[in-house]
């Protein structure tokens, strides 16, 4: 009888283990294979290669159909696993940037109480708190900083003496930060004179790597830094999900405007705000 029972399990193992697979591990494998498809649709689209302007219209318009069905995808993998943490992570990388913050509050609040209460969720919802109060209109919050010098800079001391104030939040290991240094440099000779002054924000956490970046750069306006990366709390206070993020704010910490992922959108709303505010 007890070798029956062995043979059995053994029959039907294979068979549970199945049903057992992870979920999420699941999700990974097949949107690796979405992805895998879409990046061989950008190669035709945005790389170099010999293709027709016709095909890589064809194939854009693939790739768009594509992107719908990957978000349609995860946000279907998501409503079936409200009570796995884990699907958090799908909603905010798969998800969240289709989302009003409105909408993406809604979607947190359908997990399971007991991933409510995680801390990766509570930090999504502080998140939501400060993206609100982080809008053109609304006051900044005011944070303090190390130079290069070891003084410590306070961002309020700053804004009271100028007429607009941009904060740029940077890194050393980001490229995409180092590549915007040169058009800020434009705007900062053109606009320091007329009451523009720049703040540099660093989220470095090795101090080597920070001053051997702002050497190179030459950064000629204020800069500092916590070495804390990600772990410093003005990440949360200013809601950023990605450097370089720029916010621009007036003499009394009004935040005037945010972004200004655009070309020339930077000067422009300078531009208007000295010319709206002459006395």
């Amino acid at each position: 009888m007890k070798n029956i029972f062995i043979i059995i399990i053994l029959t039907f193992y294979p068979l549970a283990s199945l049903f057992a697979q992870d979920k999420y591990e699941i999700f990974r494998k097949e949107m690796f294979l979405i992805e895998k498809q879409e990046n061989e649709y950008r190669k035709v689209i945005w790389g170099e290669n010999d293709s027709s302007q016709d095909y890589k219209d064809s194939v854009y318009k693939k790739h768009q159909v594509l992107v719908k069905e990957k978000v349609e995808f995860a946000k279907n993998t998501i409503r079936e696993n409200r009570d796995d943490e884990r699907f958090l992570k799908v909603l905010d990388i798969y998800v969240r940037n289709f989302l009003s913050l409105d909408e993406f509050e809604a979607e947190l609040k359908m997990f399971s109480f007991q991933v409510q209460k995680t801390e990766a969720c509570q930090r999504y919802f502080e998140f939501i708190k400060y993206a609100r109060i982080n809008t053109p209109g609304k006051q900044c919050i005011d944070f303090e900083m190390k130079g290069h010098d070891g003084k410590t800079i306070k961002f309020s001391d700053v804004y009271k003496k100028h007429k607009l104030v941009l904060i740029d939040f940077w890194a050393s290991w980001c490229g995409a930060c180092r590549a915007t240094m040169p058009s800020i440099k434009k705007m900062y000779e053109v606009y320091h004179e007329k009451g523009v002054e720049v703040v540099s924000v660093s989220l470095d956490d090795n101090k080597e790597a920070w001053e051997k970046a702002y050497k190179e750069e030459n950064i000629p306006w204020i800069d500092g830094s916590n070495l804390l990366g990600w772990k410093d709390p003005v990440t949360l206070w200013y809601a950023i999900r990605g450097i370089p993020h720029k916010v621009l704010v007036d003499q009394h910490g009004i935040i005037i405007d945010s972004g200004f992922y655009q070309l020339g959108s930077l000067e422009q709303k300078i531009d208007e705000y000295l010319h709206s505010h002459k006395n």
